[in-house]
């Protein structure tokens, strides 16, 4: 990765501009966002976009787990599908991982789930949390991107952040 798409994705910008606003009102309070908080707000107004899109078939979700090696995925999938029913969407392929943690782009599950975005067989995704993506916040957002960008949408059952 090169240095200038680094500084643009990261943070640091956002660190530079608050110590500058900083030194110029130095009697304000400033509060800082916690990253689960930005990843939220992130998220959602990335779902804003693949919500507006109504596919006239309806919306078809597919399902992605991430366990450790030998968990059972079954309770897991189980909560995908009620949230799937609840929101009345379709829940489509089941996608698992029993690797444990480590980088969407090296899961095969994951690979397969943006394939099927991609490719226009489903809409977005439904993942218990975003650990279940992965537990880099830049890969993660990387990820939402992807499905952002195919106008999809990505729903997670626990928010990155209290609401």
């Amino acid at each position: 990765m090169s240095q200038s798409t680094s500084s643009r994705r990261g943070t640091e910008w956002m660190d530079r501009e608050n110590r500058f606003r900083r030194s110029w009102n130095p009697d304000t309070v400033f509060q800082e966002v916690s990253p689960e908080l930005h990843l939220l707000r992130l998220r959602n107004s990335f779902n804003e976009t693949g919500l507006a899109y109504k596919p006239s078939r309806g919306r078809r979700v597919c399902l992605y787990v991430r366990t450790l090696p030998g968990l059972d995925a079954e309770p897991f999938f189980e909560r995908l599908r009620a949230e799937a029913r609840t929101r009345g969407w379709q829940a489509g392929q089941e996608f698992h991982d029993d690797q444990g943690p480590q980088a969407p782009m090296q899961s095969i599950g994951w690979l397969q789930v943006r394939k099927h975005i991609r490719e226009g067989f489903s809409d977005g995704v439904i993942v218990t949390d975003r650990f279940h993506i992965s537990r880099d916040g830049e890969q993660y957002i990387d990820e939402l991107r992807f499905v952002h960008e195919s106008l999809g949408v990505t729903v997670l059952l626990v928010p990155e952040a209290p609401t």
